[in-house]
């Protein structure tokens, strides 16, 4: 500068400044900071962050939504992070979680994790209580917070019955203003999941995947990587981000499709899923009307050939119990229900409970519905595939030939169940080392799958996979 200029006016233009510095000449450094706060930051003076950290138990949680979706097990540890905007000090006076909605759980995977015990949480709420509030475990508010003196709290968010959307207000007090900081998800409610639905005791409930260490063919979690999304909360470096939960979808409408065909998949998981979630409530009925008893029928054949046995399993000695006690043990549907079920725990491998189960429903379908009865020879056939899970090949093949026999003179050469029922001699053949046996059957029963179900139908593509076993 020049003389003239250093001793001219200082002149600010543009913007806004709290302090102006003149200074003729500066050894060391200058920090120049503002005094006051704008309106606006005392208006709104919180900052708040939320990132989740594992409750008692590391586990992944995925509902069976669709697409499937990942979401936050009840217990799950929000850890919120409160600063200030404003070097003057915030006061919180206090904090209460708002329920934003109470719905039915929906079908989920869960699956435990080795480790992830952590300490008791600050703060815990328990959202089974009509008026859900904020219970400290340890100090308790008011607490105050600045831009140099943050306040980072815990809050462990406690379901055991109902899906729970919330939000988490703050009320606090600055420079005598007075005011409410909302804290959710980018203006979307928190969501907590009641794990313990998922399980009665030890066992799985209709809700569950029936997931364990290790995943179901057919359960959600599978879906999910499967899209290339990832089906964990926590298989991240960072702390995750906190998931966006679609909302319940009404119930599908009756559908009435072969569940043994993929393409039918789709809509039958829909109607699954609704029909699981109905299931889970304490005054659940399903044995009315009879297009309903209809549909979940095929409901539980959809399970175990989409390998959901588990849920299956769940779900069928419900329906079985309340229609024995509704319609009667020898109703034809409930007969049907429990041929059903013993499908679902042979996809579970519990071949003795299935055996038994069968063993009892023989004798009954027989007298009610006859011998031949289409259902009746799947009850025997059925049996017979019970007999294999047990290792007793030599009677499962001797009555399988018998069932065979039958079914053949009852629903003809090339009907569906004649066809499963060859399939299922094809499969004892091998087991018992018996390879010309099974090439045998496999000669006479592909051509017929072909051209009575289709290259694509499962049982065509089930006896083409016995062939080429054979041929290798």
């Amino acid at each position: 500068m020049t003389d003239a200029e250093e001793s001219s006016v200082n002149r600010i233009t543009g913007g806004q400044f709290d302090k102006v510095v003149m200074a003729g000449a500066v050894h060391g450094d200058i920090n120049v900071g503002r005094s006051g706060d704008s309106s606006a930051d005392l208006a709104d003076p919180l900052i708040a962050s939320v990132r989740l950290r594992p409750g008692g138990t590391l586990a992944d949680l995925v509902l069976d939504t669709d697409p499937p979706q990942v979401a936050v097990p009840g217990g799950t540890v929000h850890i919120v992070t409160v600063e200030a905007r404003t070097n003057r000090a915030v006061v919180l006076q206090s904090a209460r979680v708002v329920v934003v909605s109470r719905t039915p759980p929906r079908p989920a995977c869960l699956l435990i994790r080795v480790g992830g015990i952590l300490e008791p949480r600050p703060f815990t709420t328990d959202f089974d209580a009509p008026s859900p509030r904020l219970v400290a475990r340890g100090p308790d508010f008011p607490f105050t917070v600045s831009a140099t003196d943050v306040e980072q709290f815990e809050i462990e968010p406690i379901t055991t019955t109902r899906e729970v959307a919330w939000r988490l207000e703050v009320d606090w007090t600055c420079a005598g203003r007075h005011g409410t900081t909302v804290i959710d998800n980018h203006g979307e409610p928190f969501h907590a999941y009641p794990v313990p639905v998922l399980y009665s005791g030890r066992s799985h409930t209709v809700l569950s995947s029936g997931c364990d260490l290790f995943h179901e063919r057919g359960c959600p979690s599978n879906l999910l990587a499967a899209s290339g999304a990832p089906a964990s909360l926590w298989d991240r470096e960072q702390p995750p981000p906190y998931p966006v939960l679609p909302p319940l979808r009404d119930a599908p409408a009756f559908v009435d499709l072969d569940p043994d065909l993929k393409e039918s998949w789709p809509e039958y998981r829909r109607a699954a899923n609704a029909i699981r979630m109905s299931a889970a409530e304490p005054d659940f009925r399903g044995h009315e009307p009879p297009e309903y008893r209809s549909l979940l029928i095929r409901v539980l054949r959809y399970l175990f050939v989409s390998g959901q046995a588990h849920p299956g399993v769940a779900l069928g000695r419900l329906i079985h119990a309340e229609w024995t006690t509704a319609l009667g043990a020898d109703h034809p549907d409930t007969l049907a229900a429990a041929n059903r079920l013993a499908g679902c725990l042979i996809g579970t491998t519990e071949h003795a409970e299935a055996r038994d189960l069968l063993s009892d429903l023989l004798p009954r379908a027989s007298r009610v519905l006859g011998e031949d009865d289409p259902l009746t020879l799947i009850v025997a056939s059925n049996l017979c595939v019970a007999y294999m899970g047990l290792n007793e090949f030599e009677r499962a093949r001797d009555q399988t030939e018998d069932v065979l026999a039958r079914t053949r003179r009852a629903l003809g050469p090339d009907a569906l169940g004649t066809l499963r029922t060859t399939g299922n001699l094809v499969q004892i053949h091998l087991r018992l080392g018996d390879r010309a046996s099974a090439l045998e059957v496999l000669d006479d029963l592909l051509p017929r799958c072909r051209r009575a179900l289709g290259e694509d139908h499962p049982q065509t593509v089930s006896a083409a996979a016995a062939l080429a076993q054979i041929q290798e």
